[in-house]
Order: C-alpha cells, then structure tokens, then sequence
C-alpha cells in the first residue's frame, strides 16, 4: 500500500476547547503533545475562530500538527483561508493542515446570511480560488504548501477530495462506511493518477465501562447531530432509520457512533477503523457530560 498524501500520525485529537479558558487550552494542547498525538483538530462553529485559536496554540507545541476540522468555506473567503492558512504553516514550521468543508444549510444561511446552494460545485470553486489566491507574506525556509483535507460524506464530495485535495475527512461514520470511503477515494485518485488521499476520521470515545453511563456519555455529545439533516442522511445511507436518530438516539445507533469501554475496547474501535483503510482516527475524548476535553481518555490511549 502506498503512502497517503499526508502523514498525520494513527492517532489524533479532536474537540472544540471550548469548555476551557484559554490557559487550560494551551495546557491541554501542551499535554497532546507530550503524549505524542499525530494531530490536534479544532472545530469551526460558534465558539473560538479556530485560526486564531491554533495560532495561539502553536507556540505551546513542538511536534504535533495543528489542523482545522473544519472551517467553512461560506464563513471565509479563498483568499483569507490562503493568507490565514499559509500564516500558521510559518508559525508552526510546516505543521499545519487545513481541513475545509461546506458546513451545514442551516449555519450557512441562518447564522452566515449566504445561500446553500450545489455543495460539490461549491467546494470545488473554492479550491480552485484558493489554490490561485495571492500572498505575499514570509515563509519559512524549506515550507511549501499546507496540506488540504475536504470534509466529505458523499461519493461526489469525497471524489472531490480525491482529486482537488488532499483526502477526505467524514465525520460519524462506522467502519463498513469507511470502507467504502476507502474504495471511492482511491478509484477517484487512480482515474485521475493522483497520490493516495488520505483518509482521516474522527471517533467519539468514552472511557467508561458501564453501558448505561457510557450511553449518557454518548447521548450528551450526539444531541445536536441527531437532529441535523446531512447526518441522518449519512446514517440512513449506513443501514439506519429515523427510529434510530429520534431523540435521544437507539442504543445501535450510539454504540455505532461512540466507542465505549475500558482502554482496551477503546484500542479496538480504532483498530477496525484503520484496518478498512483509515490512515488517521482522531479521537474526540468525551466527559461524564459530553464534552470534548476529557483528559484521561487520551492519557488511556496515550502513544508513548
């Protein structure tokens, strides 16, 4: 097997930090470090901008990547995502990634003002207008381009990612999904002779061995997604119903989407994800109530 187009590391970190002032941020970042994750990924919603955030950040941080998962393509144009992007590539040394992707209709229009429209054509425009997009600021020595990874969830979008990217990023995805992620990217990247697309997923994760602690876990993290429109169209597409996602969500469909146990049932979930073809799991360590930041689980999971 051939080497993906970007190397992240088998494990990574995923959550918002925005359950913690921006001290405890920077101690946590410090601590994902030591702990020697490939990957730390902060998320674009409501909370802190995640460029300004990983900037922050990359002085706390000697090795691993800092990388955004994701930021929308309607809250920033081509031209600031290069000028922002290329900014912390010199900040970090060449250790940022730049995760983008289409968001959702409702964050778009309700909370941007812009109009959701033909998401593939979108994305791809985008792309091109980044890739084309001026700037004149310093770089360091030996830096080149920080590599592009697209959020996908469809053939069409993560055949985009094949192809005008770098790989694909799915969020909520089980590893039969996964698999047939891996096959779309890799016919999509042989027709078009482009390197092997890496691909990144993100896996929720509870250390807890209780069934019914762990499910409320689980529930507290899932509410919002349940009732978001692209996710149960992913998850109809991945055998489920609407049964399923009625609040607050089956015990399959949570068990499909959150791993649960002690640290070793934990290990197992991210071995089946990288045996069908995932390059990089980034864990997403959730509290008692749902929060992203929960210390002990990457400490449980921990590299070194």
């Amino acid at each position: 097997m051939s080497e993906p187009a970007i190397e992240l590391g088998r494990l990574g970190v995923w959550g918002h930090l925005d359950t913690l002032p921006i001290d405890d941020a920077r101690d946590y970042a410090r601590r994902v470090d030591e702990l020697g994750f490939g990957t730390l990924w902060v998320p674009e919603t409501v909370g802190r901008e995640p460029f300004t955030l990983l900037g922050l950040l990359a002085g706390e941080t000697t090795t691993v990547r800092l990388g955004t998962s994701i930021v929308s393509i309607w809250g920033h144009d081509a031209q600031t995502t290069r000028m922002a992007a290329l900014t912390l590539t010199e900040a970090t040394a060449g250790r940022f990634v730049l995760g983008v992707g289409v968001s959702h209709p409702h964050l778009a229009e309700r909370l941007r003002g812009h109009t959701f429209d033909r998401p593939v054509t979108r994305m791809r425009e985008f792309l091109a207008a980044y890739r084309s997009a001026v700037y004149k600021g310093p770089m360091g020595d030996g830096l080149g381009e920080p590599p592009v990874i697209v959020a996908a969830l469809r053939e069409r979008m993560l055949q985009l990612a094949a192809t005008g990217a770098d790989g694909a990023f799915p969020y909520l995805v089980t590893a039969e999904r996964v698999a047939w992620m891996r096959g779309v990217l890799d016919a999509a990247a042989g027709a078009a002779g482009a390197r092997r697309p890496t691909l990144a997923v993100s896996l929720p994760a509870v250390l807890e061995t209780d069934a019914d602690n762990a499910r409320a876990s689980a529930r507290a993290y899932l509410a919002t997604y349940l009732r978001t429109p692209a996710y149960q169209a992913g998850w109809e597409a991945q055998g489920f119903s609407a049964a399923d996602w009625e609040k607050p969500g089956s015990d399959g469909l949570v068990d499909a989407m959150v791993a649960w146990g002690d640290a070793e049932a934990l290990q197992a979930r991210i071995g089946e994800l990288v045996a069908v073809g995932a390059d990089h799991v980034a864990i997403i360590p959730l509290s008692p109530d749902g929060a992203t930041e929960h210390m002990s689980v990457l400490e449980a999971l921990a590299t070194v």
